[in-house]
């Protein structure tokens, strides 16, 4: 219902004239009017939460107001629900998640307005990182578990029940698996090592679900590859159809073609040793071979040339026809491991168990490698990804990655660790450009290359196609434009940089948190030098690479002595609704609530 408002009229400290008839969702507020963003505030505020937690460092409100979370310490997430939205009535706690595992000192905490994504920062890592939840706005099942197939909550962008740990201990336990692949449609996986020199054999319920390989009933059985001589086999790979493999063995320096009788299978029916082709005066040591779609071009990479060599067979996938040399490509890789193309051979992907990286390149021509060049390279061992103390297995963090394989439509890449018999896994990371690694979306944001170090508040634009957090060490606001809304990667596509504020010092020496007006042309920041909430108004709405104009400044000490976060909440389904300006701070563990309506 639309509300009659009174004229604001006059100069200074009091507004510019507006008057009409306003719905009660416009919520005409100060900042919407003029510059003087705090001299229309009222400083008649209202403890809203008491008690909430002890030492609160942030927090944030789900969309319709009735679920409210609250960060202790940097410890623990505190999530409750209320039955009056945006107040404490009601207020039952239902759950906490120990966000420790992730970071020893978080501070910043956010949610996406869907509840489906949650979001921490902190200085341990230094980076922004995130979570996805099955269960919207909850964050654990209602115990937390360390499986993450049982779990409703899982770190990373769409990643739950895409992980698989204890890799070297599945089937057979090999220790030295080095291998990973995938059948056709992606419900077999495949590991190859060197410990037992076995193929092992897994079924998938769900098309390269790995995480479902860790149930005892997916292990189907393996290939001995010993018993036909082969004691260092690295890898396979599958023909289009399924009747054949081919394995790479770095000790013969061969690639040996196999048929089965039964497609995609390595324990049922017969399966015969074909053509060893010897690759030795190219690559003494072939870790991986693939084909072009028709089996008429063969590549091959390895550590001892570090190049990707190609060859041309007169029939597809034979190795008894005639195979010819074409060339040897360099790949400025160290220690190539595991690679693949894209279906039409213009992208591929190289990891490099060496330097921790996985390369991107694209090829000209496709399936012709003299015309590949790189684009992209991200370090899987960066530590915005990764956090000693948390359980194996569900950070997107990789000590020697040897194996990789893309998923049927190229909307993820398999990526295999396996540094050692307690940080063994693989790994599903979703790629929002498919087969492209530019696109590799794996819930970390790149800050560190930028120079943050030290985020303290996580903001999204209105349609979360931007995200900007403050840096405590600078005392500015940097801002990425995201190729998904509210989807964090390191690659370069999917969090592209734009740049960062001035430092937002003038009205408080120490920013804790900021918040926009609803329209985006004020800047609302917290600080904990002078205990005050200083405002700013913007020159491009939401755009914090634009020009700030330092306002005005309140002083909250008699309400707060050290206020970490400030909030502009939308309370428009609250009987006083409108948008509402809410802090909390360290000093009286108390949620306050300042009327900004008008």
């Amino acid at each position: 219902m639309s509300k009659a408002r009174g004229l604001i009229s006059g100069e200074g400290n009091v507004q510019s004239r507006t008057s009409g008839m306003y719905d009660s969702d416009d919520n005409v507020r100060i900042a919407n009017i003029s510059n003087n963003g705090l001299k229309g505030l009222n400083l008649t505020h209202t403890e809203l939460v008491s008690n909430i937690v002890s030492n609160p460092y942030d927090f944030t409100w789900s969309k319709d107001g009735l679920h409210l979370y609250v960060l202790e310490n940097g410890d623990y997430v505190y999530h409750y629900t209320v039955t009056k939205p945006f107040t404490s009535t009601g207020k039952t706690e239902v759950e906490s998640f120990q966000i420790l595992k992730y970071d020893t000192s978080t501070y910043a905490f956010e949610m996406s307005p869907d509840g489906k994504y949650f979001y921490g920062g902190g200085l341990a890592r230094d980076g922004i990182f995130m979570f996805t939840s099955n269960v919207p706005y909850y964050m654990t099942d209602g115990a937390i578990t360390e499986s993450v197939s049982q779990s409703t909550f899982a770190y990373g962008y769409n990643q739950i029940n895409q992980f698989l740990n204890n890799i070297l201990g599945l089937g057979s336990a090999d220790p030295y698996i080095r291998g990973i692949e995938f059948n056709g449609d992606g419900t077999k996986m495949y590991l190859v090592g060197y410990g037992d020199d076995n193929i092992q054999q897994f079924s998938l319920s769900t098309a390269y679900k790995i995480g479902h390989a860790q149930d005892s009933s997916a292990y189907d059985g393996a290939y001995n590859l010993g018993a036909d001589g082969h004691s260092n086999p690295y890898t396979i790979r599958w023909n289009n159809d399924g009747s054949k493999f081919f394995i790479t063995d770095t000790s013969g320096d061969t690639v040996t073609e196999y048929s089965v009788s039964n497609a995609y299978d390595v324990t049922t029916g017969t399966i015969t040793e074909g053509t060893n082709y010897s690759v030795a005066s190219y690559e003494g040591t072939p870790s991986d071979v693939a084909f072009n779609a028709d089996g008429t071009k063969m590549f091959v990479i390895g550590s001892s040339s570090d190049k990707i060599h190609e060859w041309t067979l007169s029939t597809g996938f034979d190795l008894s026809s005639t195979v010819t040399y074409v060339s040897g490509t360099a790949l400025g890789i160290t220690q190539p491991r595991h690679f693949d193309f894209n279906p039409d051979g213009t992208l591929m992907v190289v990891v490099d168990s060496y330097s921790d990286y996985m390369k991107g390149f694209s090829l000209s021509t496709g399936f012709d490698s003299s015309t590949i060049s790189e684009t992209q390279t991200i370090d899987l061992s960066s530590t915005e990804g990764y956090y000693s103390s948390y359980p194996n297995g569900v950070i997107n963090w990789f000590g020697t990655p040897t194996g990789c394989r893309f998923n049927g439509d190229g909307t993820s890449i398999t990526i295999m660790d396996r540094i050692d018999t307690d940080n063994d896994c693989a790994r599903s990371v979703p790629l929002l450009i498919p087969y492209d690694i530019r696109g590799y979306c794996d819930g970390v944001l790149n800050t560190i290359s930028e120079g943050m170090g030290s985020p303290r508040t996580i903001r999204f634009s209105r349609y979360g196609d931007k995200v900007q957090v403050l840096d405590g060490d600078d005392d500015q606001i940097y801002q990425w434009t995201l190729h998904t809304p509210y989807a964090l990667g390191r690659g370069s596509s999917v969090a592209t940089f734009d740049g960062k504020s001035s430092a937002i010092q003038t009205g408080d020496a120490s920013p804790r948190s900021f918040d926009w007006t609803p329209d985006g042309k004020g800047l609302f920041v917290v600080g904990i030098d002078n205990d005050t909430i200083n405002f700013y108004s913007v020159e491009v709405p939401f755009d914090a690479t634009s020009t700030f104009t330092y306002v005005d400044t309140i002083d909250v000490t008699h309400i707060e002595g050290t206020p970490y976060e400030v909030r502009v909440v939308n309370c428009h389904n609250r009987n006083d609704g409108g948008y509402k300006l809410h802090l909390i701070g360290y000093d009286k563990d108390d949620l306050f609530e300042f009327d900004i309506n008008f």
